[in-house]
């Protein structure tokens, strides 16, 4: 039984592997010593059946009303991810259009407009570790909202992250807490000499998936094509490609065994890097993708999306 969890299975796998349900096959691991990531993932399979390509949704003023871009992601057949939270503050803090999330109860209004398109609903925020246990109740009343799951954006950046690592451990255990069993990932930048800056083996332990920002073009220069070789990631001919991204960050993040959705650059210059950059996640097991972000993105792009899911 140790030898199956441990490897990377699909559904049909697991099933064909254990000979039971994912229901029971949940029940069963529940009564073992395994680690917990391993029976939320269980549970989490059957949750989210379907995956579904996701698009980010910043602030309202900036990406449009929710109900457009509800709209556009219903016809794209893809999943939103909506800004709830900045540390302790509401998006109604920096969003400045009527019906700006102001908390949870706007949050719930939200997702019901999204839902009701037929669009699953995602929240993402930033963690700051000012307040561990206050920003824990704060992404824990997201998720009971009705966010199918959050994302927690973990950056080394002035406005990001403040916390140490202790701050990350009891945020994790006071989230857990409250929301045992729900789909949480973080967001990160995923350039090696970035992640040493943040507390994320702390994270990870209480986390189940790992979105990491692959931004070709904003990475694409002599100064990041020079770091990552000095960190023994060296770039092929072409530099810091959709490809060489996306199979480094692989590798990088293959030793926590999460769920990886690569977050794709929406205001690439070249939208046919998009193409190259789906066919390389999908080849590297990696099929649902997002994108940041909903305002930036042309609607070719999302269209492509829609026409390739995941």
């Amino acid at each position: 039984m140790a030898q199956i969890l441990q490897r990377r299975l699909s559904r049909r796998g697991f099933i064909a592997a254990t000979g039971v349900t994912l229901a029971g096959a949940a029940v069963a691991l529940a009564n073992t010593q395994c680690d917990p990531a391993i029976v939320r993932r269980v549970r989490q399979i059957e949750l989210n059946s379907h995956p579904r390509h996701r698009a980010y949704v910043w602030e309202f003023e900036q990406d449009g009303p929710a109900a457009d871009i509800a709209s556009t992601l219903a016809a794209d057949g893809m999943a939103a991810m909506v800004k709830t939270h900045d540390g302790l503050d509401w998006m109604a803090k920096y969003d400045l259009v009527p019906g700006a999330i102001d908390g949870p109860r706007q949050v719930s209004a939200i997702a019901q407009i999204f839902e009701n398109a037929g669009v699953p609903f995602h929240a993402w925020a930033v963690v700051k570790g000012i307040d561990p246990v206050a920003e824990a109740h704060m992404a824990a009343d997201v998720l009971a909202a009705g966010a199918r799951s959050l994302t927690l954006d973990l950056e080394p950046y002035d406005g990001f992250w403040q916390g140490t690592n202790a701050d990350a451990v009891r945020f994790g255990e006071e989230l857990r807490a409250r929301q045992p069993s729900a789909r949480i990932d973080i967001s990160i930048d995923p350039r090696p000499w970035k992640m040493l800056h943040i507390p994320l083996a702390e994270f990870v332990r209480f986390t189940d998936g790992i979105q990491p920002q692959l931004y070709w073009d904003m990475f694409a220069d002599d100064d990041n094509a020079n770091a990552y070789a000095f960190m023994g990631y060296p770039p092929g001919p072409d530099g810091v490609t959709p490809e060489f991204l996306v199979q480094t960050t692989q590798k990088l993040l293959a030793p926590y065994d999460r769920w990886v959705v690569p977050i794709g650059d929406g205001a690439a210059i070249d939208p046919n890097t998009w193409p190259r950059f789906l066919n390389q996640s999908r080849a590297l097991q990696m099929p649902e993708v997002a994108v940041w972000r909903y305002g930036v993105t042309p609607g070719s792009v999302l269209a492509y999306l829609g026409a390739n899911p995941a």
